[in-house]
């Protein structure tokens, strides 16, 4: 059930009014909220609700067992719990997603030694949302282990934890100091809740059905059916999947956070304005905040305190961007993305000291010096989206030196430049205003009648021009 389709509009309804009804008895609430979640997730595939079960049994025990060896001083028996955790949701993960990708590359790797092996690959389908899930239960067993959670008593709301149906499939990544106390606690649905929460399902699906949606035919054409082939063209086709993967995400995790909203909940903020971040760093503390700071706080931060070198810091920082590729798909060329991210992550921690040093010298010039910096971190993500968005490093390779060599233009280029723009305009103008009053809640505090022109202008919109193919959100195939 995709959130903009018909038939997730009809359970939301039917589940709502049953919450709505349960609200004075918060046991009964969280067992319709944990069965409209396992009939959510199982609505795509129920034979996946058995990994989602493994994943809920496993940590909750492992995190029981981690705690009261803990209190003992029995750290090392803590640790081994702590490792049958990560061991059992790595294995769920690698299996699923990892192994035809390490089958196929360890034959190519032995070929170059002569040695000629069949790869043995297995036709797996990928389980929704379990890359997202899987992080969320590894953080709490970790989060245990390193004492700063202490471990829920109750299964009911530890399965509620891992498997709440509106960030279930694409995040935003909950921690559960933040989620499960909310799960705990009777919670009210305020008008200002209500209110929020309307507006960020509004504007998360006109940017999925209205932008997203709407550019994917193009960006498709673009560059899977080769239709980009100047310089131009490769460079729009960039900028309209940015907007496209954008929308895309940060779409799914507005609907999210709204539909928590409407039941009470607070989810994170999983994307602030990354376009108009001024370096590199900025970007991805603006981009899928959520596990951009779990890897932060689970790989980079682990691997920097094994060594205080600045060479173990770098190598931290290339190491974890080789994972976030990773991550994003089992493919050489996410591979490469990540690893190509971490260089300029690391280029720019090397020029930042004289960046902030000329800036300061110069303090008369620092808004032309913030919107260089704008300018050209989105450039560097256009060139390194060659590599996230062509199915293959030679066809990457070669996309990217056009794009970088050959600066023409095709008949076409125009014509596809105004329609990305009509697209994307409306993103453009919100974001200028989210940018201008310094937060992502434009209508907060805003007269009832401008909040109902706007409302009514995204509808007419969504209306006569949104999408009529339904598209799933980019971000479940990883």
């Amino acid at each position: 059930m995709v959130f903009t389709s018909g038939h997730f509009f009809f359970f939301f309804l039917l589940f709502y009014l049953c919450y709505i009804a349960s609200r004075k008895h918060l046991q009964t609430q969280n067992v319709t909220l944990l069965v409209a979640s396992y009939f959510f997730y199982g609505f795509w595939d129920y034979r996946f609700l058995g990994l989602i079960l493994i994943s809920t049994f496993v940590d909750y025990f492992a995190a029981q067992f981690i705690h009261r060896n803990k209190e003992k001083k029995l750290d090392k028996k803590a640790f081994y719990w702590l490792l049958l955790s990560i061991s059992v949701n790595l294995s769920i993960l690698g299996f699923f997603k990892y192994y035809n990708f390490f089958a196929e590359s360890l034959t190519q790797l032995l070929s170059v030694f002569d040695v000629t092996v069949s790869a043995f690959t297995i036709d797996i389908i990928l389980p929704v949302g379990i890359s997202f899930y899987t992080f969320q239960t590894m953080s709490y067993s970790i989060d245990v282990y390193r004492g700063r959670q202490k471990p829920t008593q109750s299964p009911l709301n530890f399965a509620l934890f891992v498997s709440f149906f509106p960030q279930l499939m694409a995040g935003p990544i909950e921690r559960a100091r933040s989620l499960l106390p909310q799960i705990e606690k009777t919670r009210t649905i305020s008008y200002e809740s209500f209110r929020h929460g309307g507006w960020l399902i509004l504007w998360g699906v006109f940017k999925k059905v209205y932008i997203a949606d709407n550019l994917a035919s193009y960006v498709y054409w673009a560059s899977q059916k080769g239709g980009a082939q100047t310089s131009l063209d490769i460079y729009l086709a960039m900028i309209a999947f940015s907007f496209q993967i954008y929308c895309d995400f940060s779409g799914y995790s507005d609907m999210a956070r709204g539909l928590a909203r409407l039941m009470g909940f607070n989810l994170r903020v999983n994307f602030n304005l990354p376009f108009l971040a001024s370096n590199p760093a900025e970007l991805w503390r603006r981009w899928h905040i959520t596990l951009s700071n779990w890897f932060r706080d689970y790989v980079y931060g682990s691997l920097r305190k094994l060594h205080p070198s600045a060479l173990m810091n770098i190598t931290a920082l290339m190491l974890t961007m080789l994972l976030v590729g990773l991550w994003h798909g089992a493919d050489w060329h996410f591979v490469f993305w990540g690893a190509s991210w971490g260089i300029t992550l690391a280029v720019h921690r090397f020029l930042q000291p004289f960046i902030a040093a000329f800036t300061k010298r110069h303090v008369h010039m620092k808004q032309y010096i913030h919107w260089l910096g704008v300018t050209l971190t989105f450039h560097i993500w256009l060139i390194l989206c060659v590599f996230f968005v062509y199915p293959s490093l030679n066809q990457a390779f070669s996309m990217a030196a056009i794009l970088l060599t050959h600066f023409d233009a095709s008949q076409g280029t125009a014509s596809d430049a105004a329609r990305v723009l009509f697209y994307a305009s409306p993103l453009l103008l919100v974001q200028a205003i989210q940018h201008k009053q310094g937060h992502l809640n434009i209508l907060k505090d805003k007269p009832a009648v401008l909040r109902i022109v706007t409302y009514a202008s995204l509808l007419l919109l969504l209306w006569t021009n949104g999408a009529q193919n339904l598209n799933e959100f980019i971000y479940f195939q990883f």
